[in-house]
C-alpha cells in the first residue's frame, strides 16, 4: 500500500497508548484515551489504554493510520455487523 499523504511505502505497525514509569509516576497513575472529532461533532472515544490496535506506518512521512479498538465506535462508522 502506498501513503495517501505523500505516496511512499505504509508498512504495518501496531499501535497503543502506553504508560511509562515516568508517567506514571508524574499522573499517579493515570492515563489517557485517545479521542477524535469530526468539525462538527463532539469528541469520540478511539482507543483506551491497554488495548492495541491494527495500524498503517508510512516509513517516509510519518503518517500513521489507526484502526479504531472501540465497538461502539466500530458499529458507528459502520465496520462492525
Amino acid at each position: 500500500m502506498n501513503c495517501p499523504i505523500c505516496g511512499d511505502l505504509l508498512i504495518e505497525v501496531e499501535a497503543a497508548l502506553n504508560r511509562t514509569w515516568p508517567n506514571v509516576l508524574l499522573t499517579s497513575f493515570g492515563s489517557s484515551v485517545l479521542e477524535i472529532r469530526a468539525q462538527d461533532g463532539g469528541w469520540m472515544p478511539f482507543m483506551f489504554p491497554g488495548r492495541s490496535a491494527r495500524a498503517l506506518y508510512c516509513t517516509k512521512c510519518g503518517s500513521l493510520t489507526v484502526a479504531p479498538t472501540i465497538e461502539e465506535h466500530r458499529e458507528k462508522l459502520g465496520l462492525e455487523p
